[in-house]
């Protein structure tokens, strides 16, 4: 039933189409159930007087034989011509009707579903783009892809034709029915006599279908995960060689989908036959019903013609019932599973906008815990960090530290566990998620491009930018040159899919380019120079000084290179905060810094070392080869 509501919802806002759709198809059947009295009467009134040659036979019927009886000319034998012809016009005209009321039902209920799938699907991806991260951060997305087309298309389907169905159905039982009734109850329940049973059956089937059908789709939506993750990490499934890998693990996860796909056949393999068997002998009950009262003159021989046509349109129904409630059980797993996600908490989006002006970017974090889940040992375990407006402040810390968890409860991505986070001295709960991420600009760890241009993916902050300020940012970024040189449609080009036609460096530059042409008052660089090289990273670090003169800068590395130049430096491990304070501070400290920094400079030292020790064999092989060259090109001459 709250799957029935939830239909209604999602077509509610174009039920008057509905309505004139189902009264237009109702009217339709109304047309449809004229048919068989027509035949009736030309069986009991017209065969009649042309066999026995009486017309005395006439006799009053049922108000809808004699309604269209009044329609006819005198039924004598010097008008059986003009009465066939007069036959002939009204079963036409009542075909047109039926048609003509068909067809615009079948329009209206097509166009306003279809608006109605349009308006849903809107919806949705309206509402993913408002979910907190913390929902896909337990939701995969080839399960949210699978939810977002193809339980959509199941519930278009279903409201396309099951809906119309559903009231067409149930027009043409009870329409039957009553005509049937007007001539001889008894017959007329006689003809509906296995439908309790039949309503039985389709009932328990509804339930063990919805049942083995959410199964089904939830091994379905694991398929479709693993081929959206198997396609997205290609590369590394190549790299690796593991290709036979993945096509086993699709394989066992295609084999669960398969084991509950049989399943729901057997079910169909006993409920269809078991039906077809109870809709057969239900006709053959009204057929042998009928020759009974027609032998005890009960009924004539039309208005048996006529019954068991009404009987057909009864039973047939009944089977029909079968098919309906199967795509229902289908579609009320689909609406589930649709409004899982409309009915999760959007963010809140609600707050202070600071009147539309600059933030000056001090930032403060008292006393920080925050867990990702609820079991789970905390990812900060009470951290606490003041940064100053304008200052230039590197987080350092090994992986699983923190550090971009802390930038995650920046941006409100996260709300933390306990403690309290700052800007400019205010409370960061109180601040609007819309105003505060407009003015941080974050380079993540792991660029993305979408598949459009380079220009486009630079300028995605606003795309009205002129080309000169996102030239300009991809200078500061050190990818100007790269972009005008190698590719031949320099910005324009398309960079494909998370832009795979571009190198890890090349990808992180862009993204780069694309926070400073945002020119956010806290800019955020989350190891954004880890796939360039020393000497581009030496490069862009120098040109993002002047970009950061005056900005609020988080920088998050691994390199301690890559942070020397900081005003100060916060290290952390484990989720808290162990030391802070100048590179020389740092050192002098002789702490956890001073370890990596040993480390890193060590390590660096006797890759120096390894390169000096392999570079002058090489060159004087170099200079050996050249000599032996020369000799030979002396002694060729003096041969000569």
């Amino acid at each position: 039933m709250k799957s029935l509501k939830k239909l209604f919802e999602i077509l509610g806002r174009w039920k008057y189409q509905y309505i004139m759709a189902g009264i237009l198809l109702i009217v339709s059947i109304a047309f449809r159930l004229l048919e068989p009295k027509v035949l009736q009467i030309a069986v009991d009134k017209i065969i009649t007087l042309f066999v026995k040659k009486e017309s005395s036979l006439i006799a009053t019927d049922d108000f809808v034989s004699r309604f269209l009886f009044t329609i006819l000319p005198a039924l004598l034998i010097e008008n059986s011509g003009m009465i066939l012809i007069y036959l002939g016009i009204i079963f036409l005209v009542i075909a047109l009707f039926r048609g003509v009321t068909m067809l615009s039902s079948s329009a209206i209920s097509a166009a306003s579903t279809e608006k109605a799938m349009k308006k849903l699907r809107d919806r949705l991806f309206s509402h993913l783009q408002h979910l907190p991260m913390e929902y896909y951060g337990k939701t995969p997305t080839g399960e949210l892809i699978q939810r977002c087309t193809g339980d959509v298309e199941t519930v278009r389907k279903f409201a396309t034709m099951q809906v119309t169905e559903t009231i067409r159905l149930s027009a043409l039982f009870v329409g039957a029915f009553v005509m049937m009734y007007l001539v001889n109850p008894t017959y007329a329940f006689i003809s509906i006599s296995l439908f309790p049973i039949v309503i039985g059956a389709s009932y328990f089937f509804f339930k063990k279908e919805g049942e083995i059908w959410t199964k089904h789709e939830a091994e379905q939506d694991k398929l479709t995960a693993m081929v959206q993750e198997n396609l997205s990490g290609i590369r590394v499934v190549k790299a690796f060689a593991k290709e036979n890998h993945e096509i086993d693990k699709f394989t066992r996860q295609n084999e669960q989908k398969r084991v509950w796909g049989m399943k729901l056949l057997r079910l169909h393999s006993i409920y269809w036959p078991s039906s077809d068997v109870m809709v057969y002998l239900q006709l053959a009950i009204s057929l042998f019903a009928g020759g009974y009262f027609v032998i005890n003159n009960r009924i004539t021989v039309g208005e048996y013609t006529a019954f068991f046509t009404y009987a057909s349109y009864v039973t047939w129904p009944m089977r029909r019932l079968a098919q309906l409630v199967s795509e229902m059980g289908m579609t009320r797993v689909a609406i589930d599973r649709i409004y899982s996600i409309l009915d999760y908490k959007p963010e809140d989006y609600s707050g202070y906008n600071n009147d539309g002006n600059e933030l000056d970017g001090s930032i403060e974090f008292d006393n920080v815990h925050f867990k990702y889940v609820e079991d789970e040992n905390p990812v900060l375990n009470g951290v606490s960090f003041k940064i100053t407006a304008g200052e230039k402040v590197a987080l350092l810390g090994p992986t699983g530290a923190g550090k971009s968890t802390i930038i995650s409860l920046l941006m409100k991505f996260y709300e933390p566990t306990s403690g309290v986070i700052r800007i400019d001295g205010r409370d960061i709960r109180e601040f609007s998620r819309p105003f505060l991420r407009s003015k941080i600009g974050v380079v993540l760890q792991k660029p993305f491009l979408f598949s459009t241009t380079i220009k486009d993916n630079i300028a995605y902050s606003d795309p009205d930018t002129h080309i000169n300020e996102i030239v300009e940012s991809a200078k500061v970024a050190n990818v100007d040159h790269i972009i005008t040189d190698i590719f031949p449609n320099s910005y324009d080009t398309v960079v494909g899919e998370k832009g795979v036609t571009l190198s890890g460096g090349q990808k992180q530059r862009v993204t780069l380019a694309r926070t400073i042409l945002k020119n956010p008052d806290i800019l955020v660089l989350d190891d954004s120079t880890s796939s360039v090289d020393t000497e581009t990273e030496f490069e862009i670090q120098r040109a993002l000084k002047d970009v950061t003169k005056d900005k609020t800068t988080i920088v998050i590395a691994h390199r301690v290179t890559s942070v020397q130049e900081c005003s100060r430096i916060i290290v952390l491990e484990k989720g808290k905060v162990i030391e802070q304070g100048t590179h020389e501070e740092l050192i002098e400290n002789n702490g956890f810094y001073r370890k990596i920094y040993d480390i890193q400079v060590s390590i660096e030292d006797e890759i120096s070392k390894d390169i000096g020790e392999v570079i002058p064999p090489v060159l004087d092989q170099q200079k050996t080869l050249e000599s032996k060259k020369g000799m030979i090109g002396k002694e060729l001459d003096t041969v000569v």
